[in-house]
């Protein structure tokens, strides 16, 4: 018996305009399964996947913008290596990459080239899959104007991006702003909570839960902070003075 990791991806248009820049998002999804047996139940949450590591080549005229979902080290203009960590059995995991395509001829070039190592922890062996090349279509339709993001794709680039806006709140808060930290998470929250309402889906309300009680959190700690370095100050200022 051994694991399998599987990988799944989607663009966020499937085709784009030969005749300029395009701006693309590249969903990247994994998982991990037993070849063999099942195992109980009781143990189907275990780790089947250690030291989970993506390695990315970019085509030609393609530049890698930001990634959502996890870090990586450039290795070139080109190469990436992205460090995934573990993976249990059922768990999926997505990360989004915002990609630069440069124009071209109409028809289908390759963007990216997938390269998936990891460490299978029943079998304490290392495995090395099959790289995989992920194309795109280039077309002088003029239609593809009026087209809507991969509703799929633009969903994960949304509840990916939260990480960073929080860490952004938080930042200000921590230099004091408070106002300013609390009002970049309630508006998320907020525009969560208009897509949950919208599209009636349970993962942003979830979400927009998530951010309120963040947003309440971070205000009541940053809020005792500048209590306690106030009285402090204070404090001194009192025991300066009496000497």
């Amino acid at each position: 018996m051994q694991s399998g990791l599987y990988s799944d991806f989607a663009w966020s248009h499937n085709q784009v305009s030969a005749n300029g820049c395009n701006q693309v998002f590249l969903l990247i999804e994994w998982r991990c399964g037993v070849l063999g047996p099942k195992l109980p139940a009781k143990a189907s949450r275990q780790v089947l996947a250690d030291q989970v590591q993506l390695h990315l080549q970019l085509g030609e005229r393609v530049r890698l913008g930001r990634m959502y979902g996890c870090e990586g080290d450039m290795l070139n203009d080109r190469n990436l290596s992205l460090s995934l960590g573990t993976l249990s059995e059922g768990k999926v995991r997505r990360l989004v990459l915002d990609l630069s395509v440069g124009p071209r001829p109409s028809g289908v070039y390759p963007i990216v080239t997938m390269l998936w190592t990891y460490l299978d922890v029943i079998k304490q062996k290392m495995v090395l899959q099959p790289s995989r090349t992920i194309p795109l279509q280039f077309s002088n339709s003029t239609a593809l104007i009026k087209r809507n993001a991969d509703p799929r794709v633009e969903k994960a680039l949304k509840l990916l991006q939260n990480p960073m806006i929080v860490e952004q709140a938080r930042q200000e808060m921590q230099r004091g702003k408070l106002a300013e930290g609390e009002a970049i998470i309630t508006r998320r929250a907020d525009e969560m909570l208009l897509y949950a309402a919208r599209l009636e889906d349970a993962d942003y309300l979830k979400e927009a839960e998530a951010l309120y009680r963040l947003s309440n959190l971070y205000l009541d700690t940053y809020r005792k902070f500048r209590s306690r370095i106030a009285k402090r100050q204070g404090l001194k200022t009192y025991s300066d003075a009496s000497h």
